[in-house]
């Protein structure tokens, strides 16, 4: 599988108990999976959930095969534009989950921090930019590509071939189609629920994770399989 983006989130609040931990962590998965089907456009994929005490931090992953993304990619006709819209989706995706996330918690006026990483169709998207830059060929795209994708590659012979075939058309710069921003990864921050952005700050010494840290995890291998939980003690 191959890494479509993540979301990770701090909210610095006390702890919860235990039992209301677990509660808000699968609750959490649990809306965030509806939406997800609900918004992503692909027959299949894999989610998982992780969220820790000591104030609340936790993120989220999508993973796809090949042969799913690229029907999901078909959806949309031509190649590079079905792989902005999946993208767009995903961003919409990992909105939903920190919105959520911090949503409980909006009345202690604590900022969520949030920073979301473009996964594999960020650095795939780059490429393109860089063939419609003329930064580099069509060719050289797709020997970047497969070290990229690594094994993967192998998995999806269409894939490969519907994105070499989409390098070789890209437009060129004087030619140019409106690209989405490309970030690998992206800092936000939530105050009482709503979105705002601030110059970043030095981060603060790390303290000492209280006694009796619990991690939750939630996550499903497929979209149809079976809902695995587990409550790790640290």
């Amino acid at each position: 599988m191959i890494d479509l983006g993540s979301t990770d989130f701090f909210i610095p609040v006390p702890s919860l108990p235990r039992e209301d931990f677990e509660k808000y962590s699968t609750h959490l998965f649990d809306v965030w999976e509806e939406f997800v089907s609900r918004t992503l456009d692909l027959p299949d994929y894999s989610l998982a959930l992780e969220v820790e005490e000591g104030s609340v931090k936790g993120g989220g992953r999508i993973a796809v095969v090949l042969g799913a993304l690229i029907v999901g990619i078909g959806h949309y006709g031509e190649f590079f534009h079905g792989l902005q819209t999946i993208r767009s989706q995903l961003s919409s995706v990992g909105d939903f989950l920190a919105e959520n996330a911090s949503s409980p918690f909006k009345s202690s006026g604590c900022e969520t921090k949030v920073r979301k990483h473009g996964g594999s169709l960020a650095h795939l998207q780059q490429l393109f930019n860089k063939v419609q830059r003329r930064e580099i060929t069509a060719d050289q795209a797709m020997v970047d590509a497969k070290a990229l994708l690594g094994d993967d590659a192998a998995t999806s012979p269409d894939f490969m071939c519907e994105m070499q075939n989409a390098f070789e058309r890209m437009p060129l710069a004087h030619e140019q189609l409106p690209l989405l921003p490309v970030p690998t990864a992206e800092e936000i921050e939530f105050a009482s629920g709503e979105r705002q952005r601030k110059p970043r700050v030095p981060r603060p010494n790390s303290i000492a994770p209280p006694p009796q840290q619990l991690r939750v995890e939630v996550w499903r291998d497929s979209k149809n399989g079976k809902k695995g939980i587990r409550v790790v003690q640290l």
